[in-house]
């Protein structure tokens, strides 16, 4: 498995684990748009750009992922299997987390 495949099936397990919803996306017509929506009762809810340590955010993804942020979505882009989750306890009130 690739560093970043890794740290998608952390994303995915956690998020199960803590009773979210995961989805994979695909964007028909749109290039740069995150990898996963994420979302929980609440509703509460976030799209999450997956990256290998040392990977890069081109500048179509991050102009999206801007395009997101100022509509008021919450968008986070995970490093490492710490950023995941860093992301999900920020976004739920976990058992463990440090806030």
């Amino acid at each position: 498995m690739t560093p970043e495949g890794k740290i998608e099936a952390h994303l995915v397990k956690r998020v199960g684990q803590l009773g979210g919803e995961i989805r994979k996306l695909s964007w028909i017509g749109r290039r740069g748009a995150p990898d996963r929506l994420i979302w929980w009762p609440g509703p509460i809810f976030a799209f999450v750009e997956v990256k290998a340590p040392g990977g890069r955010i081109s500048t179509l993804q991050q102009r999206e992922m801007d395009r997101l942020a100022e509509a008021g979505f919450n968008v986070a882009v995970v490093w490492s299997e710490a950023d995941v989750d860093e992301i999900l306890c920020l976004l739920t009130t976990s058992p463990g987390c440090v806030q």
